[in-house]
């Protein structure tokens, strides 16, 4: 889709909303959100296939824990552009040079060494996987680079002569590729079985004959929150010191809140992946129980994933004009979306509630508190944000606003994770068995083992 729009219009600016939406090649668009989602995917995958090597006492477990960092940083990179940062950060610090006039020379230090080690992590993972695993990051890696290499030598991947176009089309596809690779190296690793009601995923070399043993979960729950936290505070400290220095006005843009393509929306567009991504998974555990209502996580789960599109590519703003068509403007208030918005808002609470109804009183409170909180922050704080912005006063308190509003959805975000985990029992006994909770005795039993859910751990119950 994307290279037929630049075939049906070369120049980008002549594009229509919907078509800028649907370029690969540019910012705040529908391909960038689905590299940024796969990766992340690709990194729970591994995280998962290492919980489940160690549960089953396989060498090479943490090999998978490092392909699934090395893997989230380049979901990262795909996200926030870092890597186009290094040529500008590597000038400050190194000053001028061969070395830091682009980043294509600080790539080609940085990508064999990740190669590297990606070839050691494959060697100790084992087969199946491990060709898999080193022949997809090294394509990832090579397309990354190569791609947006040769295009900027053929005149540059914004056309509008038709050859670099397409090579960085080869190269952006050439990393989802990459990337599908490494996530089937992750599932070729492991073997699903079903045992009444629950689902087990064991490694292929896991040992057997372990006691079952629950999985604890308040510490990574614990874990979500304290890393949303210190971002905003993060942010509010660079924003609220307002540095002079050239590098710090570089970081401060890499994590301030109000900022897109940076860690913190990063952040943000992961914790919503790993809801939907949560939520899909309480379906596949209520469907295997033959749970009614059990298409309504399923449900929850497309929305959560929209709401991960939205955060990424901005939807939401692109839905400005329908905002001006509906009122007339009649201020500088800058954000008509918010009406728009608004319905879209009742659409999303409607597929909480209605999965709400259908859950015990935990997971009950847990999803009506994160869809309460998210629409509070997103849409009631954004209100007062505009209405800061109209009136021409950006200061301190428009700051503390929007830190407080970010913060809210986070935290929005990370309850309706664990509503997902609440619903669930989750076990290892030489793998990973994963069970729906609907009983209240279920229920109880998971009350007595974790407090604030968060996802699977990947540390044995203890």
């Amino acid at each position: 889709m994307s290279f037929a729009v630049t075939l049906i219009s070369p120049d980008p600016e002549a594009r229509g909303e919907l078509a800028r939406w649907l370029d690969v090649l540019g910012e705040n668009t529908l391909p960038t959100w689905w590299s940024t989602a796969l990766l992340l995917t690709v990194a729970l995958a591994c995280a998962v296939t290492g919980v489940a090597a160690r549960a089953g006492g396989v060498f090479g477990a943490g090999a998978w824990f490092a392909g699934a960092g090395v893997v989230g940083a380049f979901s990262l990179a795909e996200l926030s552009g870092v890597h186009r940062r290094l040529g500008g950060v590597g000038r400050l610090v190194l000053g001028e040079g061969a070395l830091t006039r682009n980043w294509f020379a600080m790539a080609a230090v940085v990508v064999p060494v990740v190669a590297a080690v990606l070839l050691v992590l494959a060697a100790r993972v084992g087969a199946p996987s491990s060709r898999l695993l080193a022949d997809g990051g090294v394509l990832l890696m090579v397309s990354a680079v190569g791609g947006e290499f040769v295009a900027a030598l053929l005149g540059g991947r914004t056309g509008p002569v038709l050859a670099p176009v397409l090579v960085a089309h080869l190269g952006e596809l050439g990393e989802n590729v990459g990337a599908a690779l490494m996530l089937a190296a992750a599932v070729r690793a492991l073997v699903l079985s079903r045992a009444g009601d629950a689902l087990t995923v064991r490694h292929r070399r896991a040992a057997r004959g372990r006691d079952a043993v629950p999985m604890r979960l308040r510490a990574l729950g614990w874990w979500l929150g304290g890393v949303s936290v210190a971002l905003t505070l993060l942010s509010l400290g660079f924003v609220l010191a307002d540095p002079a220095h050239p590098l710090l006005r570089d970081l401060r843009l890499y994590v301030d809140l109000l900022v897109e393509h940076n860690l913190p929306t990063w952040w943000s567009v992961a914790l919503l992946a790993a809801a939907a991504l949560a939520h899909f998974a309480a379906f596949v555990a209520a469907r295997n129980a033959g749970t009614p209502g059990a298409v309504y996580w399923l449900v929850t789960a497309g929305v959560l994933a929209f709401l991960s599109l939205d955060d990424q590519s901005q939807l939401h703003e692109r839905s400005e004009e329908l905002g001006r068509l509906v009122v007339t403007e009649t201020s500088d208030f800058p954000f008509y979306w918010l009406i728009p918005g608004a319905l879209a808002g009742l659409g999303v609470a409607a597929a909480v509630v209605a999965l709400a109804v259908r859950v015990h009183a935990r997971p009950r409170g847990l999803l009506v508190g994160g869809i309460a909180l998210m629409l509070a922050a997103g849409l009631g704080l954004e209100v007062v944000q505009g209405l800061f912005m109209a009136a021409g006063n950006e200061g301190t308190g428009f700051v503390m606003g929007y830190h407080v509003e970010e913060l809210g959805e986070d935290i929005g975000v990370i309850l309706l994770i664990g509503a997902a985990v609440s619903m669930t029992r989750l076990s290892r006994a030489g793998g990973l068995a994963l069970e729906y909770a609907d009983h209240p005795a279920h229920l109880d039993q998971r009350e007595s083992d974790a407090g604030i859910p968060g996802p699977i751990s990947a540390r044995t119950g203890g």
